[in-house]
């Protein structure tokens, strides 16, 4: 008896692209918003803040010192309003900004550029508030008198031709006054700028 031998062939398998255990990674999701992680420590450094703190400063007592200056310069009767009325003596506008450019330049140096940016805006803000903003608080009163006038005018002509107006048009008489204290004089203008370069000396002498 004869034995064949045959050699045996062996066939490659193509290994599938995909198996079924193969999963897909998801992508991770990116949001448009960041929020900050601010701490009470990071808060607390703002107390550390030359500039800020000598501009708050000086503002905080120019305002509350034009309830006092009102009457002792001007005569009038003492309100608590205006310290939160725009106006008055001394300009907050004038120290807040000098204080704020003093401090950089004592903190950065007169040849720092930032410094320059602020001198810029603080002469700005002078400038607009004893130019500007006066004439607004000019034209202010003249409109108030213009509109008291034509309220007294209203009446007179009344009782001469017997023409009765609307109670509408005396509520909106009565209602409608500008602000007057909108601008400052140039006295003003130069005590805001004083307080507030007092004032960022002194915080940048006791703040570290």
């Amino acid at each position: 008896m004869v034995l064949h031998c045959c050699p045996s062939i062996s066939i490659p398998i193509p290994k599938p692209l995909l198996t079924l255990t193969h999963r897909i990674k998801p992508k991770p999701k990116f949001s448009c918003f960041v929020v900050p992680n601010i701490g009470v420590d990071d808060i607390a450094q703002l107390a550390h803040n030359k500039v800020l703190v000598a501009a708050a400063a000086s503002a905080a007592i120019g305002q509350l010192s034009k309830p006092f200056t009102s009457v002792l310069l001007y005569g009038k009767d003492f309100d608590f309003k205006t310290a939160f009325q725009a106006g008055g003596f001394p300009s907050t506008h004038s120290s807040s900004v000098v204080a704020a450019a003093t401090s950089l330049a004592f903190e950065r140096g007169f040849s720092d550029s930032i410094f320059g940016v602020t001198l810029v805006y603080a002469g700005l803000v002078m400038y607009d508030a004893q130019g500007v903003r006066r004439e607004v608080g000019n034209h202010a009163k003249v409109l108030n008198a213009i509109l008291a006038k034509r309220r007294v005018n209203s009446v007179v002509t009344e009782d001469r031709d017997n023409l009765i107006d609307s109670p509408e048009d005396y509520e909106v008489l009565d209602q409608i006054r500008l602000k007057e204290s909108i601008g400052h004089t140039e006295v003003e203008v130069v005590a805001g700028a004083l307080l507030g370069f007092l004032v960022s000396l002194a915080v940048y002498s006791i703040v570290m």
